[in-house]
């Protein structure tokens, strides 16, 4: 008789608790019904390469904060569930629902901006035309400024020309792109190092000699006044120590790796701090100026990018993916996505 009295006294107890915490789960990802089926499918695609890939488990393991985004233990469990469902928005959603939590890391509003794959015209011949050397890693120019390793390279260091500096430059900026040669053949120019120097912005630089307006700075301005000044194009661009090294790969349709060696996925897969946050780890985006919500997979990392709601968003490759990127500039919360424990 005392245990069904028991019984009967904690069930309504159990009942508001399980009532407490679905209200609260509705609450949390009430912004996933309003989500795209397309930002929701790329999600799991690129989730799902991330699993298969395993690079999850060493990734969260050998970062500084484990286990604060999850135990390799539940991050497998995780991997294993998601195996079984199907690609339903339904399906997608209670997925997350039932296996993570969001968590803020700092009520500071940061910076959301946009990088692509660029296309650039190169030779494997110099001419007047293609004079710029899109160089090779060498180790004799790591600790070198990118002044020194422009003057001092030899034509040994060169991997291939292109027929322009500013483009060149932003290709360094980009991390990879694919070359175009003169008879249309394509080529993968992908990241192979850097020079160990200290990145810095030129928009930065620029906005502080007055040469562009604060809320005018972008891709385009930038290219735009460097073209009309180009007597000053090598001050500005020199102020930038740090130099990229490219390799060539023939596998021109794939999309480009980022740092943890995944193919990334248009507007899903986004550079982080990665001294903040482990790479793999999928997070919930909030640009609070136009309240816009989507998800999004660290799959990448860039000297530019510091703080908690910081992020570089992928936007794909050309013309239109440079035009979206270029112009991208959005306050930013960035929520990780933690497994529950439970």
């Amino acid at each position: 008789m005392k245990k069904t009295v028991n019984k009967l006294f904690f069930l309504p107890l159990f009942l508001a608790t399980v009532l407490v915490f679905k209200s609260t789960l509705a609450k949390e990802f009430s912004f996933l019904e309003n989500l795209s089926s397309e930002n929701l499918l790329n999600f799991q695609v690129m989730i799902n390469n991330v699993c298969k890939s395993k690079k999850i488990f060493a990734s969260i393991k050998s970062h500084h904060s484990y286990p604060k985004f999850g135990t390799v233990k539940v991050w497998k469990k995780n991997c294993e569930e998601l195996k079984k469902i199907g690609n339903t928005k339904r399906e997608i959603i209670s997925f997350i629902k039932k296996n993570f939590q969001l968590v803020l890391l700092d009520k500071q509003e940061g910076l959301l901006t946009g990088y692509y794959e660029p296309l650039i015209k190169v030779s494997t011949r110099k001419d007047q035309k293609f004079k710029y050397p899109i160089l090779k890693k060498n180790k004799k120019f790591i600790g070198k400024s990118r002044y020194y390793i422009e003057k001092k390279f030899s034509d040994e260091d060169v991997l291939i020309w292109t027929d322009d500096k500013i483009d060149l430059f932003f290709l360094h900026i980009q991390g990879s792109g694919v070359g175009i040669l003169p008879d249309k053949r394509k080529i993968k120019i992908i990241y192979d190092g850097n020079n160990n120097k200290k990145y810095q912005s030129i928009g930065k630089i620029m906005v502080q000699k007055n040469l562009i307006k604060r809320n005018q700075v972008s891709m385009f301005t930038i290219k735009k006044w460097l073209k009309k000044h180009p007597a000053k194009i090598d001050g500005i661009l020199n102020k930038n120590e740090r130099y990229i090294f490219f390799k060539i790969n023939q596998n021109v349709n794939s999309s480009p790796k980022g740092a943890l060696g995944i193919n990334l996925i248009s507007k899903v897969s986004i550079a982080i701090d990665k001294k903040i946050y482990p790479l793999g780890l999928p997070f919930m985006m909030n640009t609070p100026t136009d309240t816009l919500f989507s998800l999004a997979i660290s799959a990448d990392t860039g000297a530019a990018i510091k703080g908690a709601n910081r992020a570089d968003i992928f936007m794909g490759r050309g013309e239109k993916a440079a035009n979206l990127a270029g112009v991208l500039k959005k306050k930013l919360f960035l929520h990780a996505m933690v497994p529950r424990r439970n």
